[in-house]
């Protein structure tokens, strides 16, 4: 069995369609916040801006990628959600089915995910196929919707002296 799968390829390995435990799982998923998050991603649309999808028909060359195209969306996108560092987030990937339903892979436990460089490598994939001003527009337009004031401006105004220093108990004194 692979170390990775996703999910769009998986059939069920039992013929007891009722033994799906992660039917149970992708039920909690969408109830989330994880979930709900994904709900309004337009991971589609980013994933062609980024060119990550092949509209050729021409068979790709080398080893599948473990992530789909929109799985490596997600993966960015749950990156900067948790604030994890590339290594500990690949510990909570292999640990966390939420994170595996978000990102669309499936890692068998057996045989978990070790090389966090991999993930590095999705990274830094979308960097250098980033147009931020492109992913914006999509963005802006997928969440319409669900903004409110949209002729309000808000900017940070904290301010501070740039003589500044650290005081110590003389200094206090």
């Amino acid at each position: 069995m692979a170390k990775v799968q996703n999910f769009a390829g998986i059939s069920p390995d039992l013929p007891f369609t009722e033994y799906d435990f992660y039917d149970l799982y992708r039920q909690t998923f969408e109830n989330s916040e994880l979930g709900k998050i994904k709900a309004t991603l337009p991971l589609r649309e980013m994933a062609e801006n980024f060119g990550l999808t092949n509209r050729s028909m021409r068979p790709k060359v080398g080893r599948r990628s473990y992530f789909t195209a929109e799985g490596k969306i997600a993966l960015m996108f749950l990156k900067m959600y948790t604030g994890l560092s590339s290594p500990k987030l690949m510990e909570h990937l292999n640990g966390n089915v939420h994170y595996q339903l978000f990102c669309d892979v499936r890692i068998d436990p057996m045989h978990p995910l070790t090389n966090y460089k991999l993930l590095d490598d999705v990274f830094s994939e979308l960097a250098r196929g980033l147009k931020i001003q492109q992913q914006q527009e999509i963005l802006a337009s997928a969440w319409k919707p669900y903004m409110k004031n949209l002729d309000t401006m808000y900017t940070d105004a904290t301010c501070y002296e740039s003589e500044m220093r650290y005081p110590t108990d003389p200094k206090l004194l």
